[in-house]
């Protein structure tokens, strides 16, 4: 989301943060009017992302070009115009697959990873073009089926005619191309856009009010997490309570208990039933926030053994202790 020319320009990726995190869309849209500043700091797991996504489309695109294709590689161009100039030139003398291209459509712009050549006839002549995107998940997600959305849009008013398939290409050895027809995602594609252009028009101030920074996966990859969580901390947002689910936190809610210091203080045993879910667990959570309550007024790690100790269950299970035992620590990998 950029403004250039007091015009506010969407991309492809907005639609898929929309889709994740509305209060992002809030963030960006502060960001975009000159409002707000977006953090910047190093992440090493990010820029590992960003060079295994860029090793993963390179090993496509050299796939393409041993089976015979003539390759257009635009990636160098980051001029908006010139980038979008050359893409149309490419795309008129029948290029086989355009890498990096640029494809805008009024105050859209996109940049899909590759642009394929296919024997259906269009505006250009006896040829037209589908567009493949390079992605590390296995599985195709919500916003990447948007962002493909987007450039079948455009690329259908570009060429006169719409693509009838689009590709997700995946790092599966066994079956990494994963084909979709455009047809069956066009309405939800037509619809989040649709909603994408209407938010942008509000407030942005009135739109992160609306829209509470909560945690979600996308927070893993947002530039902006570290601003979303500097306000849950100074809400004593629920979120904090350790093992708390979404579900758990609504219905808290609805009860006026929206802090963790609240939950913490709420008398046992619960004197309401959940809708959903057993008191059981509500209770657990409600003991595990006066747990963190008590470390954070006390400044001292907290924790308390559960009773009581069953035989043959838990720990009781282990064998007993050993001169022989061997200890061995693994440390998670992200990919």
């Amino acid at each position: 989301m950029r403004n250039i020319f007091d015009q506010l320009v969407l991309s492809a990726t907005d639609l898929s943060n929309f889709l994740n995190c509305r209060h992002r869309t809030a963030l960006e849209l502060g960001e975009a009017r000159g409002k707000r500043t977006r953090p910047r700091f190093h992440d090493p797991v990010l820029e590992a992302l960003l060079a295994r996504g860029l090793e993963h489309e390179h090993r496509y695109v050299e796939t393409l070009q041993a089976a015979g294709r003539r390759i257009v590689d635009l990636s160098e161009f980051t001029d908006r115009t010139e980038a979008v100039s050359r893409t149309l030139t490419a795309m008129r003398t029948g290029a086989d697959a355009i890498v990096q291209g640029a494809l805008e459509d009024g105050t859209w712009y996109g940049r899909p990873d590759v642009l394929l050549k296919t024997d259906i006839p269009s505006a250009f002549g006896s040829w037209a073009y589908e567009v493949a995107d390079t992605k590390l998940a296995r599985e195709t997600r919500g916003g990447t089926i948007l962002q493909l959305g987007l450039y079948c849009e455009m690329l259908a008013r570009i060429q006169g005619r719409q693509p009838e398939r689009f590709f997700v290409v995946t790092p599966d050895t066994t079956a990494p191309v994963h084909e979709y027809r455009v047809d069956d995602y066009a309405a939800y594609f037509r619809l989040v856009r649709r909603r994408l252009e209407e938010t942008v028009g509000e407030d942005d101030e009135v739109l992160a009010s609306a829209n509470y920074p909560e945690p979600v996966d996308h927070c893993d990859v947002c530039p902006w997490s570290s601003v979303c969580s500097q306000k849950r901390r100074a809400d004593d947002h629920l979120s904090l309570v350790a093992g708390i689910s979404r579900v758990q936190r609504r219905e808290l809610e609805t009860r006026d208990i929206s802090t963790l210091t609240a939950l913490a203080k709420i008398p046992l045993p619960l004197a309401f039933k959940p809708k959903r879910g057993a008191i059981a667990t509500f209770e657990r959570v409600r003991e595990q926030a006066r747990v963190q309550l008590t470390a954070r007024q006390t400044q001292n790690p907290v924790f308390e053994i559960i009773e009581p100790v069953e035989p043959e269950k838990g720990l009781c299970r282990l064998p007993e202790p050993s001169s022989r035992d061997l200890f061995l620590d693994l440390e998670g990998d992200p990919f």
